[in-house]
């Protein structure tokens, strides 16, 4: 493992974690991190019924226009990304990303690289949420919302280490350093409990929206106008729109 060298308590910063579910559960009820877990769960359930090694060799563009719309960050792009790269080419992809043989770093570069239509970073949250959100039990969700390489923002990097190196010389590998820097912090989550307040799997999911949301109220409340702030969503509902779940169309 990447991070087999260092302690626990050397990648996860419990301190800062706990503080920010503390204030998480000043902005959220436990109903609306319950509605959120659960609306989670439906995404997956959804995600699995089309994509799972049976299915998606019968993928219908209706069910892929379905899950992109349960992506935040290109949930209006389904056409753009057919018209793009034809809908047969991307079904074969994401059946390759999901269901291929080659370790998923190569499948995810592959993915990231041949996908067209959308920038970089789109392609990227495409790929780590195709991945989690089909098989949450074995693939762990990177969106620029949990960490931006560009600018090493993020959720992540609030509850890790500075110490701790998530970057890979390739997305893949990138992909593989995330995904146990979040297995670190949802070890720790779930023993000190700020990482249960999902169903199950989702648990790590729901507390980095969680991590992320009141970020953003605290660079927003520095940064810009009351006006401003007044417009910005609840944080129940900036977790739904972060984890693609405000509007489920199952």
């Amino acid at each position: 493992m990447l991070f087999d060298s260092l302690t626990l308590e050397e990648v996860v910063d419990s301190e800062s974690a706990l503080e920010f579910m503390k204030e998480a559960t000043k902005l959220a009820s436990s109903a609306d991190l319950e509605d959120l877990s659960e609306r989670v769960s439906l995404k997956a359930e959804c995600f699995h019924k089309y994509l799972n090694p049976t299915s998606v060799e019968d993928l219908e563009e209706e069910q892929f226009d379905r899950i992109v719309r349960l992506i935040f960050s290109i949930g209006r792009k389904s056409k753009r990304l057919i018209a793009a790269n034809g809908f047969e080419n991307l079904r074969v992809r994401i059946s390759e990303l999901l269901h291929g043989d080659a370790p998923v770093e190569e499948r995810f570069n592959v993915f990231v690289k041949g996908v067209e239509g959308v920038e970089e970073k789109m392609r990227i949250n495409f790929a780590g949420e195709l991945l989690h959100f089909s098989m949450p039990e074995r693939y762990w969700l990177w969106t620029n919302w949990i960490w931006d390489p560009d600018n090493n923002t993020g959720a992540l990097p609030l509850v890790v280490q500075e110490e701790v190196d998530l970057l890979g010389d390739t997305q893949g590998e990138t992909y593989l350093r995330v995904g146990e820097a979040m297995a670190y912090v949802n070890k720790i989550g779930n023993e000190r409990g700020y990482s249960r307040v999902g169903h199950g799997t989702y648990g790590i999911d729901v507390f980095l929206a969680c991590v992320y949301a009141v970020y953003m109220y605290t660079v927003f409340r520095v940064k810009l106008s009351d006006e401003f702030n007044r417009i910005l969503p609840e944080l129940p509902e900036l977790t739904r729109r972060v984890l693609g779940v405000q509007k489920l169309e199952l």
